[in-house]
């Protein structure tokens, strides 16, 4: 439930540094059209992907398809290893819900799930979340329940990326706990980690400034 709001203030941080292009992936119904969206970014060059969360899994899959199409990658808040079974009930229940019920954007209990209690009140991270829940909706947070609820673990086919990879971990991320990103790195044959402190699952709203020096870093570039 994020579009280009999430990574407008990272962005606005790595330019002229780097330039950025935003796949709008949440404009697609279907896994196979998220997936399909990224296939047509990279039709002139292989992609230097910045992933976040369900997108950091997708763009993960894509680059174990497509290891031609996909230069250097980094993942922010994003597990390899699919949903848990928990996880997986928790989003039948929801689907269940929205069936039956209207969608009236999400509860504030959900909402600081996502994020670290220092951001709580905070209207560049807060503000920004129901926004863009209340833009996009009910109908493509349905379609977000059901395309990636099957998530098959892609633990074991990790070493056979090849290219560079940063995973960005926070400390207090509920949902993709530092102990998977450090299993990730292990796997993945050229990957390195880094942890983001007093941060939840929400970091490109809740560290702008410090995600895009660990993205400008990465790709080579010195920060102040």
């Amino acid at each position: 439930m994020c579009d280009h709001r999430l990574w407008a203030r990272v962005r606005a941080r790595l330019e002229p540094r780097l330039s950025t292009a935003y796949l709008p992936i949440e404009s697609q119904a279907t896994r196979e059209g998220m997936l399909a969206l990224l296939a047509s970014a990279a039709e002139l060059a292989p992609l230097h992907l910045v992933a976040f969360s369900m997108g950091g899994y997708l763009a993960l899959d894509f680059a174990l398809e497509h290891p031609d199409r996909v230069a250097s990658l980094v993942t922010v808040g994003s597990s390899a290893f699919g949903l848990t079974d928990a996880e997986k009930a928790e989003r039948g229940w929801a689907l269940e819900l929205l069936a039956k019920h209207d969608y009236r954007g999400m509860a504030t209990y959900r909402l600081q799930q996502f994020v670290h209690p220092s951001r709580w009140t905070d209207p560049d991270v807060v503000d920004v979340i129901r926004a863009m829940d209340r833009d996009l909706g009910k109908e493509t947070l349905v379609a977000q329940l059901k395309e990636t609820n099957a998530r098959d673990s892609l633990g074991p086919r990790l070493w056979q990326l090849q290219i560079d990879v940063l995973l960005i971990g926070a400390d207090t991320d509920p949902f993709v706990p530092w102990s998977e990103i450090e299993e990730m790195t292990r796997l993945i044959p050229h990957a390195q980690s880094v942890l983001a402190k007093d941060a939840g699952h929400m970091l490109p709203l809740e560290q702008p400034d410090w995600l895009a020096a660990q993205i400008t870093r990465f790709h080579g570039g010195a920060t102040d």
